[in-house]
């Protein structure tokens, strides 16, 4: 009688691009590990599905994805009909030059000098722009942490409550979609 021995190794197919890419010599050798398959490389994403929603493939509000992930994600999110704005964090450095940039790019009133406006105001969003559904991006957001990490925690902080918010108060359902990414 013959004797077979099967090796299996399980994967998550739902680890992020971020996390992939941190983990990725070791996520690597795990899968060359197992026979017939090839380990892919962590600075090229997979695409997103066909079939997949933004909404589905980003659940949550706020996320910390690679560029090339994003870059993927951008055209995908048009399609679906999301408006597109894309901060950049190195004009973001200090909480004015953040306040200023951020009421610029994102059409919001000029007005917004302190974190509760800019949740007010970013909470408004929809309806500032007549659509219910938002992808922004923070590009170089390691430069708002390098240069204040106070001032990081303190955005996605204000970027967390503006989408409870959003969820919590509008009567139609719209999906606010923050990437930042390094």
């Amino acid at each position: 009688m013959q004797k077979h021995c099967i090796s299996a190794i399980a994967v998550s197919l739902f680890l992020s691009g971020s996390a992939y890419a941190v983990q990725g010599p070791a996520f690597s050798s795990l899968l060359s590990a197992s026979a017939g398959f090839r380990a892919a490389d962590p600075a090229v994403p997979a695409p997103v599905p066909a079939a997949e929603t933004i909404v589905q493939a980003l659940p949550g509000d706020l996320h910390d994805l690679p560029e090339a992930e994003t870059a993927q994600l951008i055209p995908a999110a048009r399609t679906e009909g999301f408006a597109i704005f894309q901060l950049d964090g190195s004009r973001m450095t200090t909480k004015k030059a953040l306040m200023a940039h951020t009421s610029k790019v994102l059409d919001l009133p000029s007005d917004m000098d302190s974190w509760d406006a800019m949740i007010d105001y970013m909470s408004d969003m929809p309806q500032i722009h007549g659509n219910e559904k938002q992808f922004i991006v923070v590009k170089n957001s390691y430069l708002i942490y390098t240069a204040d990490p106070q001032l990081y925690a303190d955005l996605r902080e204000a970027v967390r409550l503006s989408c409870r918010h959003i969820r919590e108060t509008l009567h139609y359902p719209a999906f606010i979609k923050f990437i930042f990414v390094p």
